[in-house]
């Protein structure tokens, strides 16, 4: 019998394949992260780093990845614009407030301009409630980081098939 509802949704008999993501029948999905290739984050001062987005919203800014900092890594100053939920899963990174290591949860506050590194390297969920600003020497911004790039970059990877990307955002500024 097959349980799939017209929508394309599953039941609970139908999230025990783990080769392919799943659409739940009550609003939810399951995201089998092993599905997902890596993708590299290909901009200025961020060549260390790998991830993969698990969800996101468009509309709030709100992104959740997987990411990984290469052994050795060393990056550019930036600044969050939000808030940034760390777990670390394995290995640690440090900068100038502190390490954080392997089971230690981190909230980096919005507004934090810092320069991260990782001697051993890092595994970690990470949940960003905004974009990053790369700085130069100066504090000049060089880029700006957020949802649509690190979308973008992953789509030209092949990584983004278990996302639903929206085709409009929500005004935000009135006509008058």
């Amino acid at each position: 019998m097959n349980a799939s509802t017209q929508n394309g949704s599953l039941d609970a008999a139908d999230t025990k394949d783990r080769s392919t993501h799943c659409r739940l029948n009550d609003g939810g999905f399951i995201t089998r992260s092993a599905l997902i290739p890596w993708t590299r984050l290909n901009k200025p001062g961020l060549e260390g780093i790998q991830y993969k987005i698990l969800n996101f919203d468009e509309n709030r800014s709100y992104m959740v990845v997987l990411n990984t900092f290469d052994p050795g890594s060393r990056f550019a100053p930036h600044k969050h614009l939000g808030a940034v939920e760390i777990f670390m899963l394995s290995g640690s990174f440090f900068y100038d407030n502190g390490q954080v290591f392997a089971d230690d949860f981190m909230l980096e506050a919005g507004g934090v301009t810092h320069a991260p590194g990782s001697d051993e390297g890092a595994l970690m969920l990470a949940i960003f409630h905004g974009p990053l600003q790369i700085l130069d020497n100066e504090g000049q911004v060089l880029v700006t980081v957020g949802i649509d790039e690190m979308y973008d970059l992953a789509k030209d990877n092949d990584a983004v098939a278990h996302l639903q990307k929206t085709q409009h955002r929500v005004a935000l500024t009135s006509e008058g």
